[in-house]
């Protein structure tokens, strides 16, 4: 009884190797041959040219101005990282400035030339001011913002660019040194390295932010005259990137920060703004502006050491920051302006500790 053989699946019967016929030709060993051509070298040139006729997916394929599109109306930032092709079709500077205009267009043609301060009587007013409307997406400016070539130089473009297609013709005056005239209404104090009251035509990106920040370095710390801030070039809930919070600021980012300050993105004790960070930002915001450093920045603490960076913080920490600055106020090799941002700040300090402050909303 034979037995009954079983398919299994997956195996493959393996045929017999077949027998090589005999050659009555002589050994090649005997009478060799020419030897075998070697394998020839193709240029690199060949290579690539090869590689470029290859297949590649549909979207690959696609022109650059279609892609572009693709981007810009999708805002999918993630989209230049799906492939090292695709990604250098996109990486141009004139598509990432159509990116950044696409993404604050709507805040920018709503406020521009607009001052936010209630008691400006000057140029064009808001829409339904007591609706607190602000166009844009805050999502898509946050997201944009954290990317590494957004720095000053490049907003500063994008603006200018923006303005020349959209803003011509239309009012713009400066939103800082503000001052009252005799009959108590407000008006600019005046300067004669730049005119702060502007007009029409006036906007010049590069020039009236330079204006503005050499304005700000001159200002002492916590001189309340530099606030309320009058400009809407963000939407009051887009986060900025911690980086810039934190710190440490060299002077681009001293530059980016007052952008920032002035556009309204760094009014987290208002309604309607932000999300305050979480205390661990805070707290090395203090140490890099103000405790840890040789001298303390003065203009970031002007910027940033607003009411909410006091604002519950652990009470252990914060006593432990204390006696930090008093140490080093007795040891006193700190400058009068540096000894005035210490001794400010440990007050500020010690009073929301002994008497502690209902907290802001922190990021989700």
């Amino acid at each position: 009884m034979t037995l009954t053989p079983i398919r299994i699946r997956g195996k493959r019967k393996t045929k017999a190797p077949s027998a090589k016929p005999q050659s009555s030709a002589p050994s090649d060993n005997l009478n060799p041959g020419p030897a075998r051509a070697k394998k020839m070298k193709r240029s690199i040139s060949t290579v690539l040219a090869e590689r470029s006729s290859r297949y590649r997916a549909s979207l690959d394929a696609l022109p650059a101005e279609v892609l572009e599109t693709i981007f810009l109306y999708s805002a999918n930032l993630s989209l230049p990282r799906a492939t090292p092709h695709i990604g250098a079709k996109l990486s141009g500077r004139a598509t990432l400035l159509r990116l950044f205009i696409w993404t604050f267009h709507d805040t920018w043609n709503q406020w521009f030339g607009i001052p936010f301060r209630g008691d400006v009587l000057f140029g064009p007013r808001v829409k339904n001011p007591e609706l607190n409307i602000c166009d844009g997406d805050p999502i898509l400016q946050s997201a944009v913002l954290e990317l590494p070539w957004v720095d000053v130089d490049f907003i500063l473009q994008a603006q200018q660019t923006w303005a020349d297609t959209y803003g011509k013709d239309r009012w713009f005056q400066h939103s800082i040194d503000w001052d009252v005239d005799d009959n108590g209404f407000p008006t600019h104090r005046q300067d004669e390295s730049h005119d702060f009251c502007g007009g029409c035509n006036h906007f010049d990106a590069r020039t009236c932010f330079e204006a503005d920040y050499q304005k700000a370095l001159s200002w002492p710390a916590f001189d309340r005259g530099v606030e309320p801030w009058g400009f809407r070039d963000v939407h009051p809930l887009t986060r900025v990137p911690s980086s810039l919070i934190t710190g440490p600021w060299d002077d681009e980012k001293l530059r980016r920060l007052l952008w920032f300050t002035r556009g309204g993105a760094l009014e987290f004790n208002r309604k309607g703004s932000a999300p305050t960070p979480p205390w661990e930002v805070r707290m090395e915001l203090l140490r890099n502006a103000v405790i840890d450093t040789s001298e303390p920045n003065v203009l970031v603490c002007n910027c940033l050491l607003g009411s909410w960076v006091y604002r519950d913080l652990p009470a252990d920490i914060v006593r432990q920051e204390v006696r930090k600055i008093r140490q080093r106020i007795e040891w006193g090799d700190d400058t009068t302006t540096g000894r005035f941002i210490l001794r400010e700040v440990e007050q500020t300090l010690s009073s929301y500790v002994d008497f502690p402050q209902p907290p802001y909303e922190k990021y989700e």
